[in-house]
């Protein structure tokens, strides 16, 4: 089957039970359904793209969609922390997904998967520190030193 698909057959799943353990975060417990999902679907289906074709992927799609999610966490009022535990849960629901349905998964994609998700919380984490120090008067300078 694989990851990909695995993925993709959960969809659903994935998001309910992602939302539900998310909504124990402080700053996630008041926002709507739409903001709280915010760019997670799109995320999930580019993890599965990306699963499926390594090389061909738009790596700049995983970029701007870790971005738009910290900006809009930014706007939300997250702080730094809640946003890298809730990609960290992300990970837990996917990673508890091939648990349960281990069959046709190859230990290659689970580990192709781990690297994409650490991409995404190192571009996210990025620039939400970013835009909170840009939000407190950083210059642009001491916003681009971050990278990326």
């Amino acid at each position: 089957m694989g990851f990909a698909q695995l993925i993709e057959d959960h969809k659903q799943e994935i998001l309910v039970r992602w939302k539900e353990m998310v909504r124990t975060l402080r700053d996630a417990r008041r926002l709507s359904e739409e903001s709280l999902e915010n760019h997670v679907p799109h995320l999930i289906d580019w993890l599965v793209v990306k699963l499926r074709e390594r090389d061909e992927a738009d790596v700049r799609g995983s970029q701007m969609l870790s971005r738009e999610h910290a900006f809009q966490r930014v706007g939300d009022d997250f702080d730094l922390v809640e946003v890298l535990v809730e990609l960290s849960i992300l990970r837990d629901v996917l990673l508890s997904l091939w648990v349960e349905e281990p069959g046709g998964v190859s230990p290659t994609e689970v580990l192709y998967l781990s690297r994409d998700l650490d991409d995404v919380v190192t571009i996210c984490s990025t620039e939400f520190a970013r835009q909170v120090l840009a939000r407190h008067g950083a210059s642009p300078q001491a916003t681009q030193a971050m990278g990326h």
